[in-house]
């Protein structure tokens, strides 16, 4: 740590004296010589802007692991230290100690563009396969190919998805494509389709691609494209998925021989499960994040380790444990447009061990 962050953990670590331990988290065991109180140890990074509180585990996991307790702890770091909040727990590997991460969740980390013609330039990666979400957070694509995005009507999904992410994409020397079950004004500028029908058979057009890709990556002697000179990311956008599901169920039953759901279930999986080898990525958007009203099983899963949740739907258990399992106990909060949570593995620690929260670039003009 440097000088100004040992220090400041010091001063964490003062917050923590003998009567919030024993009265406050009864972390301490008593005995008949008095408490044994656990040893305490806080690090800070040199941002000073997350670390962690280590608390000796003698016999009292079991008190500490129970709900609600982070933010007992968090209660501790109040008066000028309420910037920071604990987002999560964990034992270390051999069981010695308690680990509860903290951050700063009031300096935002959001993103702001001033011109949307000029200023997007601002955020280009010098690698291409990256993109830039936020001051703190990188959505390395060559890592995890694919990224869910799952949020009510007016939470924020659409100036992220199209206004933010595919422009830049294009900036960064992308092909980009936004099909949506809804016309918007993102399928114009971006070549995509809106009938249910033609989104399909751009799905099965880009397997095509893909196939194509494969092969000259084998002829080549390659891994992946990541090897390839003449190999750009190319990012298949599907928004409304939720309408996109009922519009194909309406067509099978209106003509079974057209066997459209089933041609999607099959494209949509083959794209996620392979297109990452091949450079193609899907980003899919939908307000719901059950079978549906977003993607087919096999396709959820392998777009499931890159997922951005807005307003409502990040403050819903139920859905977060579609694509986020394992985190339905996240306390519940407030989350004004454009703010959610996000959990992206291949994006650092802090992103991949839990969702946390997370902002939307904002346009200011």
């Amino acid at each position: 740590m440097s000088n100004q962050a040992n220090r400041l953990s010091q001063k964490l670590k003062r917050l923590f004296n003998d009567k919030q331990i024993t009265d406050v988290l009864k972390l301490s065991n008593s005995t008949r010589y008095g408490d044994e109180m656990p040893e305490l140890h806080v690090w800070i990074n040199d941002d000073l802007n997350e670390g962690y509180i280590a608390i000796e585990n003698i016999a009292n996991w079991e008190r500490a692991d129970r709900e609600k307790f982070e933010q007992r702890v968090s209660g501790i770091l109040s008066g000028k230290y309420q910037r920071f909040a604990v987002v999560n727990s964990e034992l270390t590997a051999e069981d010695s100690y308690i680990i509860f991460h903290f951050e700063d969740t009031l300096t935002s980390q959001r993103l702001h563009v001033k011109d949307e013609s000029d200023s997007l330039k601002d955020f280009i990666n010098d690698n291409k396969h990256a993109i830039r979400l936020s001051n703190d957070l990188v959505w390395n694509s060559d890592i995890v190919p694919h990224l869910s995005v799952i949020a009510r009507t007016r939470a924020g999904k659409s100036v992220l998805a199209g206004r933010y992410m595919a422009r830049l994409m294009l900036l960064q020397d992308w092909i980009v494509e936004y099909n949506s079950a809804k016309y918007d004004r993102y399928v114009k500028e971006f070549n995509g389709q809106s009938d249910p029908i033609k989104i399909v058979e751009r799905a099965e057009y880009w397997c095509s691609i893909m196939d194509e890709r494969l092969t000259k990556i084998n002829k080549a002697g390659k891994d992946k494209y990541l090897e390839m000179k003449d190999m750009p990311d190319i990012a298949l956008f599907f928004d409304e998925l939720g309408n996109l599901n009922a519009s194909l169920e309406s067509l099978d039953k209106v003509d079974k021989t057209l066997k459209i759901t089933s041609r999607w279930t099959t494209a949509i999986n083959r794209l996620s499960a392979t297109g990452g080898s091949s450079g193609i990525h899907i980003i899919a958007i939908s307000q719901f994040a059950t079978k549906e009203g977003f993607l087919p099983s096999l396709a959820r899963v392998n777009c499931s380790d890159a997922v951005i949740m807005l307003g409502g739907a990040a403050d819903s258990a139920d859905e977060r444990k579609y694509l986020m399992s394992g985190f339905a106990d996240i306390p519940k909060r407030s989350y004004g447009k454009g703010q959610g949570v996000a959990r992206i593995i291949g994006s650092g620690r802090k992103w991949e061990n839990s969702p946390h929260f997370f902002e939307t670039p904002w346009f200011d003009a």
